[in-house]
């Protein structure tokens, strides 16, 4: 499942990324640990909100002391992306299905990586990769776009138009076996590409930046 975090940019880019880096550097959590105990209250409201159980986040176990541990602090980012955000909005996503519609020479190679995304592909799994000193976090299911990135992808979503898609576009899809499949993809994507560019647009006319992660 694809999800989408918007963060506010200077929390983002002046709390989060060099502390998650210093802490890489240095195999150590002394770096993050006072941004951990100033989400906690966050972190309490966001269990609550989606009935989290058991044992207690690892963000808190960051702020009483946790050692280091590479695969811990791969947690802890991923944990502090959704802890950390302003709004995950819930919309439905066919990251797939969109390629195939807006860039079918792309769909068809079915090998880009992150420099050579095109637009639709940076909006669904951002346009940078999450880089902290040496580290990158999931480089294959994370990324985020920055103020100018939402600005130009915006306005991308902005200029395009589903009333115009047809379902012989969607001929050269993998995963449609016939002209009902495709009909019914068509008008799921017609259905759910309107929020897609809202979700833009109010990231930009907020001035946030927009995380995106894929999850198993």
């Amino acid at each position: 499942m694809l999800y989408f975090y918007l963060w506010e940019r200077g929390p983002f880019v002046q709390g989060f990324l060099p502390a998650l880096a210093a802490s890489w550097r240095q195999r150590s959590f002394s770096p993050c640990r006072e941004m951990c105990l100033d989400l906690i209250p966050a972190a309490k409201a966001f269990s609550t909100r989606y009935c989290l159980g058991g044992d207690p986040l690892l963000l808190k176990q960051v702020a009483d002391g946790l050692p280091f541990e590479r695969h811990s602090w791969r947690c802890l980012v991923g944990e502090i992306l959704m802890i950390g955000a302003v709004e995950i909005p819930e919309i439905e996503t066919a990251p797939d299905s969109l390629c195939c519609l807006l860039v079918p020479d792309q769909y068809r190679q079915d090998n880009s990586s992150r420099p050579s995304f095109a637009p639709i592909q940076q909006v669904h799994f951002g346009t940078r990769d999450l880089v902290f000193d040496a580290a990158i976090y999931r480089p294959d299911y994370a990324g985020w776009n920055d103020r100018a990135d939402i600005e130009r992808l915006a306005c991308y979503l902005g200029d395009v138009d589903p009333e115009s898609w047809r379902v012989s576009d969607l001929f050269s899809h993998r995963d449609l076996a016939d002209d009902r499949e495709r009909a019914e993809e068509l008008e799921y994507l017609q259905d759910w590409f309107p929020a897609l560019r809202e979700l833009y647009r109010n990231a930009c006319d907020k001035a946030q930046i927009v995380i995106c992660e894929a999850i198993c």
